[in-house]
Parts: structure tokens; C-alpha cells; sequence
């Protein structure tokens, strides 16, 4: 018999969180679940014969083995891997309450095998410290008009309605399956948008959870995905044309504009990158970013709402990139990151 969810954990070089991830999806209390594990060819000796012990001791383990291809390659794997009808994504350094698949899978509609969507929120786990991430969305059941509205507000916003990230949500399989080839394996960053974006395109049912903060996504410092990237405006850009595609190819009505929005919000994190960056050339580099003519033109011409101050900050740099702006924003950033390590 087919189990109910099928749970996805890419596994690459993670030996160190490994089984307390895979031990909160065995701690269910939904039990009538399947794991696939992804070694993503990892090289740290401990990793892959972690994951063939849990293999070992239960049924309910499948372990995959696989050359390293990154990320996008090892959920899509899993996913193909998978027998059941609804899939669900844990990263390897995470890890779930014990409920949480539970209170998922409630409220699942079985008339929606298809093409539907359960999202929950998540905790951020960085050195101690908890942050709590919501959707912007408000909490309930999305269907018809109320989902045409969403698609149009899907990318552009400070606060997304849905998350970006693949975790956190229970998809319909077939949702997946359908949408994988737009994955593109270059980006490296916001790649989970790769496949949240078309699903939620696609998608007949959308139910947000109220609290439901199940996920703990922990940050590792030295994870890549929170230090510099000297190679973030490229992949800002590769992200603007693949996102577009898809929202075009899924023709939603304000694809441009929406778009146009999204780009403007990205820059704001490449601002934050480059102020973070290592060297005494913060300057130099941030003013061949945003003197850019093309990159000008489109932040004076796109208008966007933000709210919070770090980003109106940010914000008024990228539009006046002058020696004291970005020194003064440098300075703010370095202070708050001294505040929250």
C-alpha cells in the first residue's frame, strides 16, 4: 500500500545534522509515510552510510545514491523516486516537530489529489536565536478567484504572500512532476522558486495553516547561501529570465510588471552583498553595480512599496549609490550583523 506522504531529505556532506533531520521525520505521529533519502555524492566518508543504517533499521527508508549534481538535482531524483500521491521536502540540516505531517495532512482534500498545495510557516535556528518566517498570505483556503488573485501578486512584494522555498509545504505530486522541467540547475540562489513559482501557477487548491511554525530551518554559518556571493548580480539576472519564462508561459496577465517588481526586490539583496562583501572596494564594486545604465533605468522606472527600514535603506543606496551612502549603509550593516550573531 502506497503511503500517504512521501518525505524528500537531499543529503550532501551533512553528517553532522543528519539524524536528528531524519530522526524528527521518523518521530511522526503520522506513521504512514515514506523517506526518501538523496546522497547527492557526498564525500565526508559519514553521510552516505548514515543514511543506508536508517536504510537498515526501517522499512519506511529508501536511500538513493547519486554523482553529485547540486541540489535541484537530488529533490527532483527523490521526487521521481517517491510512491505517493503527496510529496513533502526536509534539507538535511533541518528538522520537524512531531506533528507536523499530521497537522498537514489533515487538511488535505482528496478530491484534490492533483493539484494542491498545504503550506505552514517555519522557525529560523541561527546560534540560539529563533525567528519566526510567515507567509504573507493570510490563513485559509485559496480556490478559484481567490487564486487568480494570488498569481498576480505571486513575486514583487517585500513579504512574499507564499514563501519561495519548497519546505514547508505539502505538494500534490503530480504538481511536481509536471513542473520539474523548469528547474533551471544554474541558479543557485531562490532555486526553490524554480518550482514553487509554476506549481503555484498551476495549482486548483492553495490552504495556508494558522501558526503551524513546524519547521526548524537552521542556519549554518558557514553556509554559502549566507555569506558573500561575488557571483549573486549574475544569478539575479539568470533568475529574472527564467521566472519571467515561466510566468509567461503560464500566462499570467502582469508577468512583466510583476517581474519587473521581483528584479527590483533581488537587488536589494545584492546591495546587502556587496555591503558585506570583504576589502576596502565596497564603494568601487557597489557603483559599477548600480551606476549601470540598465540596472538604473530599471530601478527609477518599476515602482515597489517597502515598508521595513534595513530595506528602505538599501533601497535609497541603490538609488543613490554615493561615496556616504554606502559607506553609512556599510556601517549599518555591519552593526546589525554584530547585534544578531
Amino acid at each position: 500500500m502506497t503511503a500517504k506522504i512521501s518525505v524528500i531529505i537531499p543529503v550532501y556532506n551533512t553528517a553532522k545534522y543528519l539524524k536528528k533531520c531524519v530522526d524528527s521525520v521518523l518521530g511522526q505521529t503520522l506513521k504512514d509515510i515514506e523517506i526518501v533519502l538523496v546522497d547527492d555524492g557526498s564525500t565526508d566518508g559519514v553521510s552516505p552510510a548514515i543514511c543506508d543504517e536508517y536504510a537498515g533499521r526501517d522499512e519506511r527508508v529508501k536511500v538513493v545514491h547519486k554523482e553529485n549534481g547540486g541540489l535541484i538535482s537530488a529533490w527532483t531524483r527523490g521526487v521521481e523516486e517517491s510512491s505517493s500521491d503527496y510529496v513533502f521536502f526536509v534539507d538535511s540540516d533541518d528538522w520537524i516537530d512531531p506533528d507536523m505531517l499530521e497537522l498537514y495532512c489533515e487538511r488535505v482534500d482528496s478530491s484534490f489529489v492533483d493539484g494542491q498545495i498545504i503550506a505552514g510557516n517555519c522557525i529560523i535556528e541561527k546560534g540560539g536565536k529563533r525567528k519566526t518566517v510567515t507567509h504573507g498570505l493570510k490563513p485559509g483556503e485559496y480556490l478559484g478567484p481567490s487564486l487568480d488573485s494570488l498569481r498576480c501578486r505571486i513575486l514583487g512584494e517585500e513579504t512574499r504572500p507564499v514563501t519561495g522555498s519548497r519546505c514547508m509545504k505539502l505538494f500534490s505530486k503530480k504538481l511536481i512532476l509536471d513542473n520539474m522541467k523548469y528547474c533551471n540547475k544554474a541558479i543557485t540562489m531562490a532555486e526553490d522558486v524554480n518550482i514553487t513559482l509554476p506549481c503555484l501557477c498551476d495549482c486548483k487548491r492553495l490552504v495556508i495553516l494558522e501558526g503551524a511554525y513546524s519547521y526548524h530551518y537552521r542556519i549554518v554559518d558557514d553556509s554559502m547561501a549566507h555569506g558573500y556571493n561575488p557571483k549573486l548580480l549574475d544569478n539575479v539576472f539568470l533568475a529574472y529570465k527564467t521566472f519571467k519564462r515561466i510566468l509567461k508561459i503560464k500566462r499570467i496577465a502582469n508577468a512583466d510588471s510583476q517581474i519587473d517588481r521581483e528584479f527590483i526586490m533581488q537587488l536589494l539583496l545584492v546591495m546587502r552583498n556587496e555591503l558585506r562583501g570583504p576589502g576596502h572596494d565596497t564603494v568601487i564594486r557597489v557603483r559599477k553595480i548600480f551606476c549601470r545604465k540598465n540596472i538604473r533605468e530599471k530601478i527609477f522606472s518599476t515602482p515597489v512599496e517597502i515598508h521595513t527600514p534595513a530595506n528602505k535603506l538599501l533601497y535609497f543606496t541603490s538609488r543613490h549609490p554615493n561615496l556616504f551612502m554606502v559607506l553609512f549603509s556599510k556601517l549599518v550593516i555591519r552593526i546589525f550583523d554584530r547585534l544578531t550573531k
